[in-house]
């Protein structure tokens, strides 16, 4: 019988070393940051954020995908509402939560609850994880998150974060866009 005395037990570090990695990223690494913005309104409660604003962004004005509506639905999808003419009412339902409705000509057509924090004069919304993993051979990781704030003309800015990770193989790849838009306030 052989004894493997003073021989190393060897350990696979692969599977450890892209475990390690999947949990770095899923622990928070990417979020948004609050930069300092020296027009912020200080905001103590979430009610500040009450009343109705205009869907489309001053600045781009012409795209959907910027409309105020797809920025708090973290959806990558077209709404099939006509965007153009929506306002978007928030409401403070609780300490955490908004709720956002689109109203178009007065009726209200949908709504949605955003799940958040207030942080430092930013509602913080939680993050929207997607993660699609096989092991070695396929990866997604996917994380959408944005945050509202007032200046002190009392516009709303929402800030967004969508990162995308992904490995075929042994290839990585990488897409970051960070955005940031302003809404008009048209009613308490």
């Amino acid at each position: 019988m052989t004894e493997n005395r003073g021989r190393p037990k060897q350990v696979s570090t692969s599977p450890v070393l892209f475990l390690s990695c999947i949990l770095i990223f899923l622990s928070g690494c990417a979020s948004l940051q609050q930069a300092s913005t020296t027009g912020i309104k200080n905001i103590s409660s979430l009610n500040a954020f009450d009343g109705i604003y205009e869907n489309l962004s001053i600045k781009k004005s012409e795209s959907e995908f910027s409309s105020l509506w797809n920025q708090l639905n973290l959806s990558g999808k077209s709404d099939t509402l006509d965007f153009s003419k929506a306002r978007i009412g928030l409401k403070a339902v609780g300490k955490d939560q908004i709720r956002a409705t689109w109203v178009e000509g007065g009726i209200e057509k949908k709504s949605v609850v955003l799940k958040g924090k207030l942080r430092d004069n930013y509602f913080v919304s939680r993050h929207k994880r997607t993660v699609i993993p096989i092991p070695l051979i396929y990866g997604q990781l996917k994380n959408n998150q944005f945050q509202l704030w007032l200046d002190k003309d009392n516009q709303l800015h929402a800030d967004r974060l969508q990162n995308r990770w992904g490995w075929v193989f042994v290839f990585l790849a990488s897409n970051d866009n960070t955005s940031s838009h302003e809404y008009k306030r048209k009613s308490e």
